[in-house]
């Protein structure tokens, strides 16, 4: 059977020291292309460049697409002023999701965003963000775990009629490192799936291109031998490959 082909929108880093302090990497972290791997897909980079041509081009030779996480999302994407909780971020990774998103909704090539991704999803279509949440947002609880990658750090309610519910049940924990989230969600998505502070942790498009975003990191469990979240790899590999989810 064919194995889908997941381009994995790339992040770039800035290195800081050794010879060449200053340099750009294109990159994306290891448990990615483990995850996809173990699931049945071949990872592709798609590093972060200008250009919508380019990017369809990219494209083209996908079946589907991973928007992997990274830097914060520029808050001029959803009309806000920065405020001082926001970290870092980089305008042209951000343009490039942007791009990649736009290129996939209307070549239909199915997107699975994570934790960064599932932000741009929601920004891409007109939603906003918590550019902190601990300091925009009362009684949230902590989304930055002290804990190992791997571990599960609170509990998410998952919507059971939806591609997550299909796969996850209806309470289950997950891991957490990120302090922007969902505010408002973009009229084209549906949340599915939230944690007990109210805080989005899944978005799925309603119509149209598939599109499901997840504000956990599956594929850090997953690289670990979490069967649970692999299973989400697992399907969205045969959705891209086939068109449609396998039960």
């Amino acid at each position: 059977m064919r194995k889908p082909k997941i381009g994995i929108a790339a992040n770039i880093e800035i290195v800081e020291g050794g010879v060449m302090p200053g340099l750009y990497r294109s990159y994306v972290n290891q448990d990615y292309i483990v995850s996809l791997e173990k699931a049945g897909c071949i990872p592709f980079l798609l590093p972060p460049g200008d250009g919508t041509e380019d990017v369809r081009e990219q494209l083209e030779c996908m079946d589907g697409v991973l928007l992997s996480g990274g830097y914060d999302i520029d808050p001029a994407l959803y009309g806000e002023q920065p405020r001082p909780g926001l970290g870092f971020v980089m305008a042209e990774v951000d343009r490039f999701y942007m791009e990649v998103i736009r290129a996939a909704d209307e070549m239909g090539k199915p997107v699975l965003g994570i934790c960064k991704g599932i932000q741009a999803l929601n920004v891409a279509f007109g939603g906003t963000l918590y550019q902190d949440m601990e300091s925009q947002k009362p009684g949230v609880f902590m989304h930055m775990q002290k804990a190992p990658r791997y571990n599960p750090s609170h509990e998410i309610t998952v919507e059971p009629d939806s591609f997550i519910g299909s796969i996850l049940p209806q309470r289950i924990m997950v891991n957490s490192f990120h302090h922007q989230g969902i505010r408002e969600a973009a009229e084209e998505f549906r949340v599915t799936a939230s944690a007990a502070d109210g805080i989005p942790e899944c978005i799925e498009k309603k119509s149209g291109t598939f599109m499901c975003g997840v504000q956990w990191h599956p594929e850090m469990m997953a690289a670990f031998g979490n069967g649970q979240m692999l299973e989400i790899f697992r399907r969205f590999g045969e959705l891209c490959r086939d068109g449609r989810p396998e039960k």
